[in-house]
């Protein structure tokens, strides 16, 4: 079981029954639901309005952060909140939020980035995986182990060129058209890691064209689960083998957020991470 983003499309409507409607809208693809449907449509078991406070949800305009209608993070299980990183949130009318398409500056400098990143592994020895630095946690007390754990990160980030690569990404200037994108890469403090989870330029430079969508896996209006990659599933048939209905053209990279850029600017788009 693992945590899963999604962005949930609501008429604007739904404002005033936010979390019944986000309930209603997932309701077709919980794993427990009663009936004779596929395996696929068993989906998620829980789930949570989330994405503002560690700055994965959407970006606000300029301008609109204090505008009443802009969805933050629901409290927790145990009711604890956390505040939304600034310009940041977790969902709102489309038109208050920061989202295209495909973005040909923010693929630009995802494409300048992989290269830079590669020229430095070039000039460097061969980095040992973090796999090979984890600390064995038998027996260990908590505080020790993190401590441990901190040492570790420390010592295989030191072996890579995960600080010049840094110095490259500060040194960046700001530019208006890459949506913010040079934050995301400051985010970066393991480019082994994380440009190795993309393993190919192609795939990091369709990552960056579409990182201003904010997320490309999407609940459409009208009941469609779209996840990246994967063929659409409809909520309202049973079962994806004989479902009649036509699916949206989201299975391409950036696609999502072109679907969601079209969306009317009144349509609320909640960032929901569920356990699946």
């Amino acid at each position: 079981m693992a945590g899963y983003r999604l962005t949930v499309c609501l008429p604007g409507e739904a404002r005033d029954r936010l979390e019944e409607a986000v309930g209603e809208a997932l309701a077709p693809f919980w794993l427990d639901r009663d009936g004779d449907i596929s395996q696929d449509l068993r989906i998620w078991d829980s789930w949570r309005i989330q994405g503002g406070a560690e700055g994965a949800g959407y970006r606000i305009r300029p301008g609109q952060e204090e505008d009443p209608r802009i969805i933050h993070d629901h409290p927790r299980w145990n009711g604890s909140r956390e505040d939304s990183r600034p310009g940041w949130c977790a969902g709102g009318p489309r038109g208050l939020l920061v989202v295209r398409g495909r973005s040909e500056r923010t693929a630009e400098l995802a494409g300048a980035a992989w290269d830079h990143w590669q020229e430095l592994l070039r000039k460097h020895p061969p980095a040992r995986p973090w796999e090979d630095f984890l600390p064995e946690r038998i027996g260990v007390e908590r505080s020790d182990f993190e401590a441990a754990c901190d040492e570790a990160r420390a010592e295989y980030l030191a072996q890579t060129p995960a600080a010049p690569f840094r110095r490259w990404v500060a040194e960046l200037p700001v530019d208006p058209a890459a949506d913010g994108f040079e934050s995301a890469l400051c985010d970066i403090d393991d480019p082994l890691g994380t440009f190795g989870y993309f393993r190919t330029r192609e795939t990091y430079v369709g990552y960056g064209s579409g990182w201003a969508a904010a997320c490309e896996n999407v609940l459409t209006l009208d009941g469609w689960w779209c996840e990246w990659g994967e063929d659409p599933l409809h909520g309202a048939c049973d079962d994806p083998g004989s479902c009649p209905h036509t699916p949206p053209s989201t299975r391409r990279i950036g696609s999502a957020g072109a679907h969601l850029a079209g969306l009317p600017g009144d349509t609320l788009l909640v960032y929901v991470r569920c356990h699946v």
